[in-house]
């Protein structure tokens, strides 16, 4: 605040004056443009039934091969302004920087320096109730709790939110194509197997969790639960603020089983209203998420509603990477906790948003889904423990 004092003081202290360019100065720039060759390699390059070309990876290799030259000329001329400080302006160079650091977002010793702040204001120009920007002392850089001016009603239950660390999932594979042709028979069957324990479904034991197939397992790791605690604002912004969210329980492990068919999968699609309006967007969430896709990927999901023509485009398996969406209540109900939450997803008000309150994890990649078989090939293959006998 003493800093911001001072540079206040420095602005009303300064002199400005002009003076003129005796003699056009003229001055010249020269600019490189380098031109690059690439050659896309495509390993693993083959053609399925559907007709479009596709590899593991599509790997750009770029070389400069030459160069462009610009040169451009300057013509400076005319009235040029400048400022001079008042003498004393070094000082502020010499204020020793303070070793603290400012208290956290919420907490009580960020309340006090709203007070502090407050007084300090009150102080500088008492008889001014509302300040310009470059008027404003420098505000500590915390949010605090405030008390809205709409005064709404709290909600029946708490506000959560949840956060988790990381994203993996464990599943039964479906049968491997033994043809090219079988990738477009979607009438491929889930394979009977050999059960562990005849007569009951297979079963594998991952960190501790006992998996039975079919289902999918997803593992959400260092899991954060948040509850909202009111709304935040900047000191000194003065506006109603935004939700503000404490975490009120962390848990290392959180499980989630469901059957493949009713796992979620998250779309975005965006579009102006008018030429010079804001984008706006609507998020849609779909049960139409599809394992295999990690590893072979439908063309149709892979270049989504503008699909390309199949004889020019190649679709790059690594290049495939969608966002997965876990529904929160189905979460907490099978993990026992947070059920008293009333679930919550933030998002602007240029978003929309179509489905259920959700945990979502962007850019899957087939590395997050471990595939469980049974006997000695599941700690051949994999390296995960042996299913429980």
């Amino acid at each position: 605040m003493t800093s911001s004092f001072l540079y206040s003081q420095i602005r009303s202290a300064q002199v400005e004056f002009s003076y003129t360019i005796p003699t056009p100065i003229t001055s010249t720039a020269t600019y490189v443009f380098p031109f690059e060759s690439c050659v896309t390699s495509y390993p693993g390059l083959t053609t399925l039934c559907d007709g479009y070309p596709r590899a593991s990876d599509c790997i750009a290799e770029c070389t400069t091969t030459q160069y462009s030259t610009s040169t451009q000329e300057y013509v400076y001329e005319g009235v040029r302004f400048t400022t001079i400080d008042p003498t004393w302006a070094t000082e502020i160079d010499e204020l020793v920087a303070p070793t603290c650091t400012v208290a956290p977002d919420l907490s009580p010793e960020c309340a006090r320096l709203a007070e502090a702040y407050s007084w300090r204001v009150s102080q500088i120009y008492p008889n001014t109730t509302t300040l310009a920007p470059y008027e404003s002392p420098w505000p500590p850089m915390c949010s605090v709790l405030v008390t809205p001016t709409d005064q709404p009603t709290p909600p029946a239950k708490p506000k959560c939110s949840l956060r988790a660390d990381s994203y993996e999932a464990f599943y039964w594979p479906k049968a491997t194509p033994s043809n090219s042709n079988a990738f477009c028979n979607y009438n491929v069957t889930t394979p009977t197997g050999t059960p562990t324990i005849p007569g009951h479904p297979n079963t594998a034991v991952i960190s501790g969790v006992t998996l039975t197939s079919p289902s999918v397992y997803h593992f959400l790791h260092n899991v954060t639960i948040l509850t909202v605690q009111g709304r935040a604002s900047s000191i000194g912004s003065g506006s109603n603020g935004q939700a503000a969210y404490n975490p009120s329980q962390s848990l290392s492990l959180f499980t989630l089983a469901q059957p493949p068919s009713s796992i979620l999968s998250q779309t975005k699609e965006c579009h102006k209203p008018s030429p010079h309006g804001a984008t706006r967007c609507t998020i849609s969430f779909h049960p139409d998420f599809l394992i295999q896709d990690l590893f072979t990927v439908n063309a149709k999901n892979y270049y989504g509603e503008e699909l390309a023509t199949p004889t020019t485009a190649t679709i790059c398996q690594a290049s495939y990477s969608p966002t997965i969406a876990l529904d929160l209540q189905a979460v907490a109900a099978q993990n026992k906790i947070g059920q008293e939450c009333e679930w919550t997803w933030e998002h602007s008000g240029r978003t929309s948003v179509i489905g259920p309150d959700v945990i979502t994890f962007s850019n899957i990649l087939s590395g997050a889904y471990h595939a469980i078989t049974t006997g000695e090939q599941l700690s051949l293959s994999t390296g995960l423990p042996r299913p429980e006998k």
